[in-house]
């Protein structure tokens, strides 16, 4: 027996949860269910078919809260045994959490789930999503504890908060990187995207750690609503835990790790102050747990940087390329800070960039915008447009781009990064952004095959 929430994989005595959904409700399916041999119904809401015979059915108030809970049980409650840190924000996510597993991994086996999938014990497996639902999460939960995992990071999303698909997992230090504009097409307000992100510091237990960052505007709100008892981080005022005294030293940045008296000194390889952030947000969950400082700055200094997160990719050539998940106007402005400090003997920074379907028209303009402002040559292309005409996706940006930028539109995304490669001259900075090390494109009805721009853009350089 399985719990199942899609009714294909539905098998001889399953238990089949009805799921509301925005595209689909698995309401209209659970007569499939019962033919596919579903044992137990659960449903919030009138079935438009008559029960079948020799199924149970089961009435509740809310699916997705039942839904949770039964995971929860029916895995034996992991998240219980684990310490388990949460980390919500528009931009870091990704990079924060996978720190998170590096560093405490120096205390204690430590898994990890986001974006990249979930690994642990050099197990990977992917799941589509940056936050997985019920099913898969708890599942992931228990495997890895029954493997040895004393702890997991999870990427916890805006979408994912707000559809309740980590509601059941016992977290134990919540994370807050930062808030800018992002998914107004799925929220419709900043005001409703930040009130989905809260729900992981409201849900904090009192005897949990909210980590937040006392140089975001939304440190006293978060601070407000959470039971845990906060702790916080920054690099411009005071603050529980601070980076300062930052400098560079080649690829690699040298901060100062600071909590009252006590100093350590970090060495992490790290190109840009966002990634500071992202790594003293990593640290402070990590001392919240109760990691020593001293352990901390050491496996800092060792972090590797996240794939698809300011990844540089070096096969020799005489200008530097970065591939990067950016996808926001402020992470586009970041990125771009950081593309021309790296321009050297007066280079150009050539950005390649689409946006995926599902986004916001008036957020894709600025994109186009904030690039403009910075790049001496764009190539336009495809992001992962859904169901969405990446002509019209690219129409949009093109609309924030000014007449003085050199652009150029190539739909499929592999060609332009072999033409934006041919492009660059020495000094320049080839910035790839917006899917970092994200596969497969789906275009419609097809799924394109793709290995990720890290992995082409390494590909194409070792051909040049």
């Amino acid at each position: 027996m399985k719990i199942c929430i899609d009714s294909r994989k539905v098998e001889k005595g399953d238990v089949f949860f009805c799921m509301p959904g925005s595209v689909t409700d698995g309401h209209r399916f659970a007569g499939m269910a019962a033919d596919r041999g579903a044992s137990v119904i659960v449903y919030q809401d009138e079935l438009p078919e008559a029960e079948s015979d020799g199924v149970c059915y089961i009435r509740v108030p809310d699916v997705v809260k039942a839904l949770n809970e039964a995971c929860d049980s029916f895995y034996g409650h992991p998240s219980h045994h684990m310490e388990v840190f949460g980390v919500t924000g528009t931009s870091g996510k990704t990079t924060t959490a996978g720190f998170i597993s590096q560093i405490f991994g120096h205390r204690m086996p430590c898994g990890l789930i986001g974006s990249e999938g979930i690994r642990y014990d050099g197990k990977e497996y992917a799941t589509g999503l940056s936050t997985p639902e019920a099913v898969t999460l708890q599942t992931a939960l228990k495997r890895m504890l029954d493997d040895g995992a004393k702890a997991a990071a999870l990427e916890v999303s805006a979408h994912a908060l707000a559809e309740g698909r980590a509601e059941s997992v016992d977290f134990d230090v919540a994370v807050f990187t930062n808030l800018s504009e992002n998914h107004l097409d799925f929220f419709g307000s900043m005001e409703a995207y930040f009130d989905a992100k809260k729900k992981l510091f409201q849900g904090l237990k009192g005897d949990g750690a909210a980590v937040l960052n006392i140089d975001s505007d939304t440190y006293a709100d978060l601070a407000a609503v959470t039971k845990g008892r906060v702790i916080s981080y920054g690099i411009h005022r005071e603050a529980d835990y601070r980076a300062v005294d930052i400098r560079r030293d080649g690829d690699r940045q040298l901060f100062t790790f600071c909590s009252g008296s006590r100093k350590e000194t970090v060495c992490a390889g790290l190109m840009a102050e966002f990634d500071i952030y992202n790594l003293l947000a990593a640290m402070t969950a990590c001392a919240a747990a109760g990691m020593p400082m001293k352990q901390i700055a050491e496996a800092a200094s060792e972090v590797k940087p996240v794939r698809g997160r300011m990844q540089r990719i070096d096969a020799g050539q005489d200008f530097t390329v970065i591939v990067d998940y950016a996808h926001t106007p402020q992470g586009f402005a970041d990125v771009f800070a950081v593309g021309r400090r790296l321009c050297r003997k007066g280079g150009r920074i050539i950005a390649v960039f689409g946006d995926d379907g599902g986004r916001d028209e008036e957020a894709r303009r600025r994109l186009g915008e904030t690039a403009s402002g910075s790049c001496g040559k764009i190539f336009l292309t495809m992001g992962d447009p859904g169901d969405e005409d990446p002509d019209e996706t690219a129409a949009q940006i093109r609309a924030g781009i000014s007449p003085q930028t050199e652009t150029v539109y190539i739909r499929d995304r592999a060609e332009a990064l072999e033409a934006a490669v041919r492009e660059c001259r020495e000094g320049d900075a080839l910035l790839i952004l917006g899917r970092g090390g994200d596969g497969d494109i789906r275009l419609g009805s097809r799924v394109i095959p793709y290995p990720g721009d890290d992995v082409l853009v390494q590909q194409i350089l070792e051909k040049a």
